[in-house]
């Protein structure tokens, strides 16, 4: 703020922060006298933001204008409310780097925030809302406070700054919001049209370094555009295109996100999603260092407190040790007394849960019963309400079906419906379906165009009736108008409205007579096909049938073929020489010889179905006669095939169980568990093999819970089981070891009493021994407690020696050392077993009952394999104890032979 301020030495731009000495003190003089003046100065506004009180009103402005203006000029990291200019001090004082215009290389929404005109939105602000991280639950209104921008450099910021999150805004979701921004310019819309692309290329100075930059836009428009709009896909694949020509020397991701950085993200709706993401990913990084910071800090005052709370526990054991001997004496006197009313309580509850169970089974399995039979019935229920539903529907769809028969046209077979429409005025539609070509043709018919057609045909002197045109016969006289055309060598069905008036030239009349009645024959001829049609006098019925010139060719060769002299004279000199016969017959002038050949060859006979004569043709009724025979074959060969289908299926969905109860088979329904006694009638004499000795896996439905329940069964002995053959196999393995270290052992099952005693009595050895070790009674007993329980040899043995050494003469003593040099193995072993040898001898002679051996041996010996039954050393001990006082070999050599599995390397 003064220029007569002089360094004491230039500044160093190499440290941080930059720093600075002056020579001579602050002359605040100066500084007061242009205080004045330098007040509107816009970088001392910038440096330094006055307080909103101070402002004085001037002679060419109001109070108003001045604070709008200030507030322009403020930084955004200020304090609006507290920040003061003081002219005594520089404390807070920033420092201003100023460059040319042209040398500032920072994006426009840089620009934006450091002249502080991006705002700051507390969202939080007043809302009571927490969120909790690593079990620490935080403020967000404090989280969001922390986070307000702040005017330090980012690598000082305590807290996280929007700032340090606006470049890391996912580059899609801002071209997403590009797009949702220009389809809400007017009019609104969700798609970009080519005035709303124009606008923003122009908005954002798109290629602008290029030149007919207008046609590259529109041209590249055109390219993505889609009917003249872009989606959102297409506006991604456009910006591609855009970044691309204006960044020709990057790559096609740098030049789209310069090209976005530079200019996507000056839209307005564009700055505000990504200062609001930004602000959101810097509180959300915030919360997880707050939360962090916090759970470490408790983490150390855990760990401090825990120091402290373990000194306190050990003082408090040592206190807890003591009163616990007292109330445990106290407390084994009333366990034993629970003990056995326990063990009568526990007698009950056995015969008791026995009744039970025994009740349940029975219970839950006549309830299972009802629940199959129920479900069953509720089965059959169903499907027989769906079948009439089915019925109900059908019915209903066939209800307009007044007529469907199958019709043969020339060589096409088609199936032919007629359905009775009564709606505003009754109307029937025939329909032509066309199996060779899956085609469906219709045709409406009003009902004077039916009367006309079924009158004419019926020949009916008066006006018909609904019931007598809505019979068979009069509605087969409809199908007779049906014509076929083949089109592309399609067939298409056409309806004749009109009269039947056969097309070509009437080449013969003559009079027929068959099956007692006669008929007049006409025939007509025309270059496409030959047409027959017979009237009978006595009826008035009318007959018709055509052959196509194609077939007639063909079926003049086949006949031909078949008989050669019936077709020509003998005097025919061409006869012999005629490779295609029809083409010679069907000339103009053999065709006396066709009419004669044809003639022959119409078949009139009454069909008993229809009730009526019908004209064929030979071949026809020879088809016809094939026909029969083939679906005749069909028939039958189905009904064997659907016969084996059946037996194969009842194979597959049936099995044969047996059951225990009756002693006999039942057969089941692998699909709905149905069970039977009879053999299903579709096997017929065959019978279903007998079921496989095997366990398998089934599921059952609780009718209480509705859960599945797993249980295993073998149809082969009609066994079944909750277990599975694993779980058995562990049952039956743990009650054999069980009987197996029974036998070893003797009986092992303890009371808590006798549990009691031997640790009483095992904890009294070791605490007597510490108190008097040279007395002989706690030297015997400690030795045996560190031969037999604590099974170490090296601290028993000079123990053992101690006691020999006071009394060598004592059997206990020597029964006792003599299984330990045994079980030791002491070098030398020959000196060592002529030792025990002795010993025992010795013993014997002294106590021959072994009474005074007894305690010890149940004390020490039997309680060591009661306790780990596979120490081998316990075995051992035992063992010897068997072979050498008891004399009971063949126990003594299970005893050996269990050490040995349980230290095979032992030798």
């Amino acid at each position: 703020e003064s220029s007569d301020w002089e360094l004491a030495s230039d500044p160093k731009s190499d440290e941080e922060p930059l720093g600075f000495e002056l020579v001579s003190g602050y002359d605040h003089s100066k500084i007061k006298a242009q205080e004045a003046n330098s007040r509107y100065d816009t970088l001392n506004r910038l440096c330094y933001p006055y307080k909103k009180e101070l402002i004085v009103t001037r002679a060419k402005g109001t109070a108003d204008n001045l604070r709008a203006l200030e507030d322009r000029s403020r930084h955004v990291a200020s304090d609006m409310e507290h920040s003061h200019h003081s002219p005594l001090h520089l404390r807070g004082a920033r420092i201003w780097k100023l460059i040319p215009k042209e040398n500032d290389t920072r994006q426009q929404w840089r620009v934006d925030y450091d002249d502080g005109i991006i705002p700051w939105d507390s969202c939080y602000a007043g809302r009571d809302l927490f969120e909790e991280h690593f079990r620490v639950r935080v403020n967000l209104e404090m989280i969001e406070k922390q986070c307000i921008d702040s005017p330090y450099p980012q690598k000082r910021a305590v807290h996280q700054q929007r700032l340090q999150f606006f470049e890391k805004v996912p580059l899609t979701q801002v071209i997403d919001e590009a797009f949702h921004a220009v389809c809400r310019w007017h009019p609104k819309g969700t798609l970009i049209d080519n005035v709303k692309w124009a606008k923003l290329c122009r908005k954002m100075r798109f290629l602008s370094n290029m030149k007919n930059s207008k046609h590259e836009i529109d041209m590249a428009f055109v390219r993505h555009s889609d009917a003249r709009k872009l989606n959102l896909l297409r506006f991604h694949s456009i910006l591609d295109d855009i970044a691309s020509m204006q960044h020709p020397e990057l790559s096609k991701e740098n030049a789209l996100i310069k090209t976005v950085w530079s200019s996507i993200v000056t839209l307005t709706d564009v700055n505000t999603m990504m200062w609001k993401e930004a602000k959101a990913m810097a509180i959300e990084l915030e919360k997880l260092r707050v939360c962090a910071e916090i759970r470490i800090a408790a983490f150390f005052r855990k760990t401090y407190q825990e120091s402290k709370y373990k000194e306190m526990k050990s003082a408090a054991l040592s206190i807890q040790k003591h009163a616990r001997q007292f109330f445990a004496r106290r407390l084994v006197a009333s366990i034993l007394k629970r003990l056995r009313e326990d063990e009568q309580f526990q007698l009950r509850t056995k015969r008791a849960t026995t009744l039970q169970a025994s009740w349940r089974r029975y219970f839950w399995r006549n309830r299972f019963l009802n629940h199959q039979r129920k479900k069953i019935e509720s089965e059959r229920q169903r499907n027989k309400k769906k079948r009439e539903e089915l019925l109900q529907k059908r019915m209903l769809s066939l209800a307009s079906l007044v007529y469907r028969d199958v019709i043969r046209i020339d060589t096409t077979i088609a199936t032919v419906s007629i359905h009775l429409y009564e709606e505003v005025e009754t109307t029937m539609l025939l329909r032509a379906y066309v199996p060779s070509t899956r085609e469906t043709f219709s045709f409406r018919l009003s009902e004077n165009e039916v009367r006309e057609c079924l009158e004419s045909a019926l020949s009916s002197e008066g006006r018909l009736s609904w019931d007598e045109m809505l019979k068979h016969d009069a509605l087969n006289e409809l199908t007779k108008r049906l014509m076929i055309r083949n089109v592309r060598g399609r067939p298409i069905f056409l309806f004749s409205r009109r009269n039947i008036v056969e097309k070509g030239l009437l080449i013969k009349t003559i009079v027929l007579q068959s099956c007692g009645e006669i008929f007049l024959l006409s025939m007509f001829r025309s270059p496409h096909d030959v047409v027959f049609c017979t009237y009978q006098p006595s009826t008035r019925l009318q007959l018709r049938n055509k052959i196509s010139i194609p077939k007639l060719s063909s079926w003049l060769n086949q006949s031909y073929s078949e008989n050669r002299t019936t077709w020509f004279s003998s005097t025919d000199e061409d006869a012999a020489h005629v490779s295609e016969p029809a083409l010679r017959l069907l000339k103009q002038e053999n065709q006396p010889k066709l009419i004669e050949w044809l003639v022959k060859r119409v078949v009139i006979r009454n069909n008993p179905k229809l009730g009526k004569f019908e004209l064929l043709l030979q071949y026809e009724a020879e088809e016809e006669r094939v026909i029969k025979l083939v679906t005749k074959i069909q028939s039958q060969w189905r009904r064997i095939k659907s016969r084996r289908a059946a037996k194969s299926q009842t194979y597959s969905h049936w099995e044969k169980i047996y059951v225990r109860e009756e002693k006999t088979f039942a057969y089941r329904n692998t699909i709905t568990d149905e069970r039977q006694w009879e053999k299903p009638k579709l096997l017929g004499e065959d019978d279903l093999p007998d079921p496989v000795d095997e366990w398998r896996t089934e599921q059952v439905v609780d009718p209480t819970t509705g859960q599945i329940q797993v249980y295993h069964v073998n149809h082969g002995t009609g066994q079944s089981s909750w277990l599975t053959e694993e779980e058995a196999a562990v049952l039956v393995q743990r009650r054999y070891r069980s009987k197996h270290e029974s036998d070893l052992i003797g009986k092992k099952k303890l009371d808590l009493l006798d549990v009691v005693n031997a640790l009483k009595f095992i904890q009294g050895a070791r605490d007597k021994y510490d108190d008097d070790p040279n007395k002989l009674h706690n030297i015997v007993n400690y030795a045996l407690l560190c031969h037999c329980i604590d099974s170490d040899f090296e601290k028993a043995r000079p123990i053992y020696k101690e006691a020999m050494k006071q009394s060598p003469n004592h059997p206990l003593i020597a029964r006792a050392y003599g299984i330990y040099l045994l079980a030791s193995c002491q070098s030398p072993r020959a000196t060592s077993f002529q030792t025990a040898c002795r010993l025992f001898d010795e013993a014997d002679l002294a106590d021959p009952t072994q009474s005074k051996f007894h305690s010890a041996s149940e004390i020490y010996f039997r309680w060591a394999v009661l306790v780990d039954s596979k120490n081998p050393l316990a075995l051992l001990n035992f063992a010897l104890l068997h072979q050498c006082m008891y004399k009971k070999y063949d126990h003594a050599e299970r005893l050996y032979r269990a050490a040995l599995a349980a230290d095979p390397t032992n030798g």
